[in-house]
């Protein structure tokens, strides 16, 4: 596994880090963001659709559990859906198969998930080519320590 770490002061420095690191991206990615209820998890997903040239506002979809938006940029992703998922409210899988978990994953495009945890509790599992936890942990008011791990994906699609 390959792995990242960054320690932000703030932010601004989250959301930076996020767009830098998003230049890396290839399509069929899904994200997975871990960490305690404001430690940045949306932060550092505004900085992803920022590079990826989204102009929408980004917010968490907390009651509507799922935002699609377009990908503009860079060249190799610009067209692809970028899906932004928020599972803090799922607690089962049939409200997963619900949301439509299946059918965004075989889109092709970026998928980032904040409470990513859940999808272990509904016995989910991953779907896409490439797979990355954001695990974001909470230093002091205003740090954050964001560790970034390349996962091996092992778990075939169900077809």
């Amino acid at each position: 596994m390959t792995s990242t770490e960054y320690l932000s002061d703030n932010p601004a420095a989250t959301e930076a880090f996020a767009a830098q690191w998003a230049h890396t991206l290839q399509p069929d990615t899904m994200i997975l963001l871990k960490g305690d209820l404001g430690a940045g998890k949306t932060t550092f997903i505004r900085g992803l659709a920022h590079a990826l040239g989204i102009p929408e506002p980004i917010r968490s979809p907390t009651f509507t559990l799922v935002h699609e938006y377009t990908i503009q940029q860079p060249p190799h992703l610009s067209g692809l859906p970028f899906f932004h998922l928020d599972l803090y409210r799922i607690e089962t899988p049939d409200q997963l198969y619900t949301l439509g978990i299946e059918e965004i994953l075989e889109r092709g495009g970026i998928v980032a998930i904040e409470w990513a945890e859940r999808l272990e509790l509904c016995g989910m599992g991953l779907f896409t080519t490439q797979v990355y936890e954001v695990a974001i942990e909470l230093i002091d008011e205003t740090k954050r320590q964001i560790r970034i791990t390349r996962v091996d994906n092992q778990t075939q699609r169900n077809t």
